[in-house]
């Protein structure tokens, strides 16, 4: 995980790699739910692209399974993705 940019005007950015799994968040609560996760080396981060709502359609439920490479910013626990890509398989 690496800081892109980081200064006291704008917001930290990391550039994170991993696959895209189908997860419990909040398992064993009444909060639960299935999120999207980027599963790294390091940890798991739920992720969502950053212009979408959190309780609207997540576009990257399609990449299931796929390795990428996402930018954004961690936010209460949730990785907000503002840009991605698809690495080779």
């Amino acid at each position: 995980m690496k800081a892109l940019h980081h200064n006291k005007q704008s917001p930290e950015y990391l550039e994170l790699t991993g696959r895209l799994e189908l997860r419990t968040f909040y398992a064993n609560t009444k909060r639960s739910f299935s999120g999207i996760y980027l599963v790294t080396e390091k940890a798991a981060y739920l992720i969502r692209p950053a212009h979408m709502p959190a309780d609207g359609h997540n576009p990257l439920q399609a990449l299931l399974g796929k390795v990428i490479t996402a930018t954004g910013q961690l936010k209460h626990e949730v990785f907000l993705a503002q840009q991605f890509s698809i690495l080779n398989e």
